[in-house]
């Protein structure tokens, strides 16, 4: 965000395709950012969307995380260019992440509750978490370390300041990418796709 010199802001194409199916979603719609380094870049753009400033950026991410959203971009180091603001209704990776798909969104923090300041409200299960990260018990409620996505919403509305992030172990992280180009190289690796000649 701080580098970046354009910004525009679009709907989400999640939420709008949720609402066509007749299942919208309520949270806000109007958050999926997109970031260039260029000044003026999004001026003359093709993609619709509303050019902002940096200010009105950041306030879209503060609706978003007041909302309830995650904060997602792509799984690379460097020459990140959007910012979706996503929910476990409506989002497809985040729907990944709730069935349980392993590694499908690469964290390197997870959510942990302290069980002597917990008394149970449930606003981190009911309303926060967006991956069903979180396990209930008549008077308990723990952190699913392994679905956790590590995005602190659960933290950021705790009435009694009862959770924490905490950074995973060394040999539980997967680095991601240096950049878009090296993260499709990989991809194709994986997948054992040769795809030089489109480069």
């Amino acid at each position: 965000m701080q580098n970046a010199q354009s910004f525009m802001v679009n709907e989400c194409v999640c939420k709008k395709e949720k609402g066509l199916l007749d299942n919208p979603c309520s949270k806000p719609t109007e958050v999926c950012l997109a970031l260039d380094p260029e000044p003026g870049f999004f001026d003359k753009n093709p993609w619709g969307g509303k050019v902002i400033s940096r200010e009105q950026a950041f306030e879209v991410l503060n609706k978003a995380e007041e909302a309830g959203l995650v904060h997602l971009t792509n799984n690379i180091e460097s020459g990140h260019w959007f910012i979706c603001n996503c929910c476990g209704c409506c989002c497809g990776v985040l729907g990944a992440a709730k069935m349980g798909f392993p590694n499908f969104i690469n964290s390197h923090y997870y959510a942990k509750i302290d069980q002597s300041l917990c008394d149970a409200c449930g606003t981190c299960a009911d309303e926060r978490c967006q991956v069903d990260a979180i396990a209930v018990s008549e008077s308990e409620y723990n952190i699913i370390k392994e679905k956790c996505i590590g995005c602190g919403l659960c933290i950021s509305t705790c009435p009694n300041e009862a959770i924490e992030l905490l950074r995973k172990d060394p040999n539980e992280m997967v680095f991601p990418p240096l950049d878009e180009d090296a993260w499709f190289d990989e991809r194709a690796r994986q997948r054992g796709v040769d795809y030089k000649y489109y480069k």
